[in-house]
């Protein structure tokens, strides 16, 4: 049925895309079963795990209908066209939102160390020049489902872990997004930073990272989010 609607809506077929079920995890928008208890119980785990995911409710519960993101059965075309057509503009607004207020750098750090972790939290603290939101990861596959679920302005990505090493999380995290990574290591032969550059990494900083360096990639952050406003603002 979404396949026939966004055939005959183009303007839907560009804003939307759709995905395998088994890609869930990943989606923006949901279409939920309303009379299904066991739909609602895995509606309500992903919302806990993406606070920003939209969702669509069926139901032939004439109480629920009325209430914001819900349709009743039986599910008439133009109505479900309307309602995807409300998440555009909506979508639309929360954009010029975000451009028109300032805004803080997202920074993920990804490291076992609990040491260097506070380290890290306390330096970035003490060097920004801006506004920023710190966010922990302790291990790869923690940093890899953090990434996958947000945007961050940047990444610093220890090497040794245990577990999935940041060689191999640097090249899952660049094929997701491409978020800005730096590598954080005690490793300095030229060989490893060899490794580091060909898993991708935008820059490799060994430990203790001085401050000047840390300065500086907060600064090329900055500037790249401010570019990609800019290049936002002058396609609208």
């Amino acid at each position: 049925m979404l396949k026939s609607i966004f055939t005959l809506a183009p303007q839907l077929k560009e804003n939307f895309t759709l995905i395998p079920p088994e890609q869930i995890e990943h989606a923006d928008l949901i279409l939920v079963n309303g009379d299904d208890p066991i739909a609602i119980r895995r509606w309500t785990d992903l919302r806990q795990d993406n606070e920003l995911l939209s969702s669509l409710m069926l139901t032939d519960n004439a109480d629920l209908v009325g209430t914001a993101s819900t349709i009743q059965r039986p599910i008439r075309v133009q109505k479900l066209i309307t309602a995807l057509e409300g998440i555009i503009d909506q979508s639309t607004l929360d954009l010029d939102d975000d451009r028109s207020a300032p805004s803080a750098l997202d920074i993920l750090v990804v490291d076992d160390s609990f040491p260097v972790r506070k380290y890290m939290e306390h330096k970035l603290e003490q060097l920004a020049e801006s506004p920023i939101n710190l966010s922990f990861a302790t291990n790869g596959e923690e940093a890899i489902h953090r990434a996958s679920r947000h945007d961050y302005d940047l990444i610093f990505l220890d090497v040794m872990m245990e577990g999935v090493d940041g060689y191999k999380v640097c090249k899952q995290i660049k094929a997701d997004n491409g978020a800005y990574v730096v590598m954080l290591t005690s490793k300095k032969s030229p060989f490893d930073k060899v490794r580091g550059t060909m898993s991708g990494c935008d820059a490799y900083i060994t430990k203790p990272p001085a401050d000047e360096r840390l300065v500086d990639e907060l600064r090329k952050s900055l500037a790249r989010r401010k570019e990609q406003f800019a290049q936002i603002a002058r396609a609208q």
